[in-house]
């Protein structure tokens, strides 16, 4: 590694010259004076060393001083190490300030042995000490990048970074490496502000518009999640991406934005999860690497070997003050170092000549669904062995893998609470058109889903998603029409249902009692009373034309013409007899001799034909009259009627329709709401349903009743066979929503298939509904009808007896009377 140095002659130095300094170490019998660099974010790693130096003491005596760097203090902190006590060992968890590293005249400042736990800068100065790099080199760092991704079969990535990243120092190694390797590379600083949602966006947007399936993410573990997060919400990460995290801090709960997006993540750990096959104990999980380096770099400070210090400071009596240098690499000094190799927490801990670190192994993970495993291994001897068991799919969807957050609202019979299921265990507690429909699309698109209930209403819901902006789909049938609040930010999927208006009234109770007398009603008041007058004005017309005429029975009579018997055929009483009876159709009992007589008998048969005639179609007429939900099956049939009330709800789309127009029946019905719009028009739907439900009004309703009257409200009816004032209804999506193509893609094949209708049969078969929609017995006169001439026989009957015993009384009198005139007359 180059590297710059505050001063202007560089030597070259020996093994020997490392090892007279490291006996220099030991030579006074005393323990070894570690110093540790560090600055106020690393204070509990410096805990954890401290930690580990006292475990160590029990063989060693180690002595750990922490200096703790403040940036807003200028100076070097190794100033306060006493010349008597000079450190012997030094570990670098944070560069050096620049005074530490240049000008410094007093040498003793820096241990001759220096541990670095970074890899510096290449313009940082080089240190006047024999330098360790516990992290892998710039060079080796790159070389396992590039041979993990082309062991995936990447050729070509789109790399993220920061320069908070512990691969950072290695961004100039891999621009090198990709060009020798003619690897195609693309990259983009990602800024430090985690907060700054603007500016990592615009990069996430070019990393889509790119068109980059494979990612390089080398960030800090920090960021890593809110990288995720926006490339989620983004849908950068979807079935086909492919990522790598470089970060070994990253936690598996950093990652769970990406779990139900489909992609996979490769993760590269320098240390397995799992305990080795050579037996050691698996760190404690939540050590950060850096904590794990630390503690292998007190392990390794302590394993200077006294016998060493003996030999070699017998050569420093021969040399004069030599210093070694950063990036010195002598013969014969491996053969040393190498004794120091041992299995530590970070993996490995061994190093080359040139103080590098050597044996460095690489565990590649898969992370894929929330599920995270070992597939393969990189080593610094070139070897990558990588069995991913991740199979690109031969058909991508971008919701492949995803769970959704689906919002929708109670609506029947798209969704709706099961009957007395709500408790259920292991249950949802909804069925309906929607839910069905979204499993479909589930199994089509290979997405899991979580569905959130909201609002009242199709727009409500629509706008409160809008402002929570973390839903991915509504699940409402929305009405394909413009002109509502927000409908401009709205696409639709492919129309998924015809709905429209009906016409909906209270069903009429056949078995209402009306009036016994009800056969009385095809003719009016007016009429049965001028009729009963005709009868007696035609009987006394008969009775006196008897009386007087005198070609009459009683005046025949009287000059003997006749007998006498026949004298009262025209009596008042016979003449309404004979009037009533002509009436009935059963003929004139008395009829008249003179020619008046026969001229008033034949204008009342006359009168007799036309009013039994209108009588008899009337009552048929009346009798069999079809009630308005038999006769109005239309708005035609709604605007020519006038019986019966109807309405429907302000606001509503139809009856702005109504209104304006101008074309018949639309524009007598729009008249009338008009008119009477307090009356007819209410504030909600429901409230125009539950005045319908009392009777005497028809509402013009939306379809989203239609399921509610067909299998709760059997009290009520539907008059309209077929919808009118007809719209699509579909699936509503944000503008510019990348799930609605493939949507609308499901849809078409699942409606190719039939699946579409065996859905619509299953929710929409009016065959299937509980209540009636229609009447069997529509036309047929039941006793409800002709009660009342039953009722007119009883009384008939009953005044025939009352009539028999009055009767019968006045001939017992009249015969006990003439019994007594007889006797007297006797006497």
């Amino acid at each position: 590694m180059a590297a710059l140095s505050c001063h202007n002659t560089p030597t070259a130095w020996t093994v020997g010259i490392f090892l007279v300094l490291l006996c220099s170490c030991h030579g006074d019998g005393k323990g070894l004076n570690v110093g540790v660099v560090y600055d106020d974010s690393e204070e509990s790693v410096l805990v954890a060393m401290r930690s580990s130096a006292r475990s160590l003491n029990s063989s060693k005596d180690l002595t750990l001083t922490g200096f703790q760097l403040d940036k807003s203090t200028p100076g070097c902190p190794l100033h306060q190490v006493r010349e008597q006590d000079p450190l012997h060992a030094l570990i670098l968890m944070t560069p050096l300030p620049s005074p530490c590293t240049c000008g410094a005249a007093d040498v003793s400042q820096l241990a001759p042995v220096v541990v670095r736990m970074y890899q510096p800068d290449p313009d940082t100065p080089a240190l006047r000490s024999r330098v360790l790099d516990m992290f892998p080199s710039p060079e080796q760092q790159a070389t396992m990048l590039f041979d993990v991704m082309e062991a995936l079969g990447w050729r070509e990535t789109y790399m993220l970074y920061n320069k908070r990243s512990e691969f950072y120092s290695c961004f100039k190694a891999m621009l090198n490496e990709a060009a020798s390797r003619m690897f195609y590379l693309w990259s983009q600083d990602v800024p430090p502000d985690k907060e700054d949602g603007d500016a990592l966006g615009a990069i996430l947007h070019d990393v889509s518009t790119s068109g980059r399936k494979n990612v390089l993410l080398m960030t800090s573990a920090d960021v890593v999640a809110v990288i995720l997060d926006k490339a989620t919400e983004m849908l950068l990460l979807t079935s086909e991406s492919h990522w790598i995290v470089t970060s070994v801090d990253v936690r598996e709960s950093q990652l769970q934005s990406a779990r139900h997006s489909g992609a996979l993540l490769t993760l590269l750990r320098p240390f397995p999860e799992t305990a080795p096959p050579w037996g050691r104990d698996a760190p404690d999980e939540q050590l950060s690497y850096r904590t794990r380096l630390a503690l292998d770099a007190v392990k390794l400070v302590s394993s200077l070997s006294p016998d060493l210090v003996t030999e070699y400071s017998q050569r420093s009596d021969r040399e004069d003050n030599l210093y070694p240098r950063e990036g010195d690499c002598g013969a014969g000094m491996t053969d040393y170092i190498s004794e120091y190799s041992f299995l530590g927490f970070s993996g490995h801990v061994s190093f080359d000549s040139c103080g590098k670190r050597k044996i460095v192994t690489v565990f590649v993970d898969e992370y894929l669904q929330g599920e995270s495993k070992q597939v393969g291994t990189w080593t610094t001897e070139g070897t990558t062995e990588i069995q991913s068991g991740w199979q690109k799919p031969t058909e991508t969807h971008l919701l492949s893998g995803r769970h959704l957050l689906v919002y929708t609202a109670l609506s029947k019979p798209f969704f709706m609470k099961k009957p007395g299921k709500s408790g259920e265990v292991g249950s949802t507690p909804y069925h309906g058109y929607h839910l069905d429909l979204l499993e479909m699309l589930a199994s089509h698109l290979n997405f899991t889903w979580n569905i959130t209930r909201i609002g009242s209403r199709n727009r409500e819901i629509v706008a409160d998603a809008a402002k929570s902006k973390k839903y991915d789909l509504l699940l409402v049938a929305m009405a394909m029409r413009t002109g509502f609040t927000g409908w401009e930010k709205i696409e639709y999927s492919i129309p998924i249902r015809t709905r429209g208006y009906f016409l909906t009234m209270k069903k009429s109770n056949r078995h209402e009692i009306k009036g016994i007398f009800q056969f009385m009603e095809p003719f009016s008041v007016e009429v049965w009373l001028s009729f009963a007058a005709a009868v007696v004005g035609v009987s006394f017309a008969l009775a006196v034309n008897g009386l007087l005429n005198p070609c009459e029975w009683a005046q025949a009579a009287s000059r003997g013409e006749v007998s006498v018997e026949d004298s009262g055929h025209l009596s008042l009483v016979n003449s309404l007899w004979s009037t009533f009876g002509a009436a009935l159709y059963q003929g004139h009992e008395f009829l008249p001799r003179s020619s008046t007589g026969r001229v008033i008998v034949g204008a009342w048969w006359f009168v007799i034909l036309v009013m039994v005639a209108s009588y008899t179609a009337n009552l048929a007429a009346f009798l069999s009259r079809p009630s308005a939900e038999r006769s109005i099956r239309s708005l035609a049939d709604l605007a020519r009627q006038t019986d019966v009330p109807y309405g429907t709800y302000k606001g509503n789309t139809i009856a702005k329709f109504l209104k304006k127009s101008e074309e018949e029946p639309f524009k007598t019905i729009g008249r009338y709401l008009n008119k009477n719009s307090d009356e007819v028009l209410f504030n909600t739907s429901r409230q125009a349903l539950e005045r319908a439900a009392k009777g005497d009004f028809i509402f013009i309703s939306p379809t989203t009743y239609e399921y509610e009257i067909l299998n709760e409200r059997c009290d009520m009816v539907i008059l309209t066979d077929e919808y009118f004032f007809k719209y699509q209804v579909a699936l509503p999506f944000p503008v510019g929503s990348p799930y609605r193509a493939e949507i609308n893609q499901a849809l078409m094949k699942m409606t190719e298939d039939g699946q579409m209708d065996a859905l619509v049969n299953r929710w929409f078969n009016k065959k299937k509904y509980k209540c009636s929609t229609g009447s069997s017995d529509e036309g047929v006169l039941d006793m409800e009808h002709l009660d009342g001439t039953f009722y007119y026989l009883m009384i008939g009957m009953g005044t025939s007896i009352l009539v028999f015993a009055l009767e019968w009384v006045h001939f017992k009198f009249k015969k006990g009377s003439s019994s007594d005139a007889t006797n007297g007359g006797g006497v």
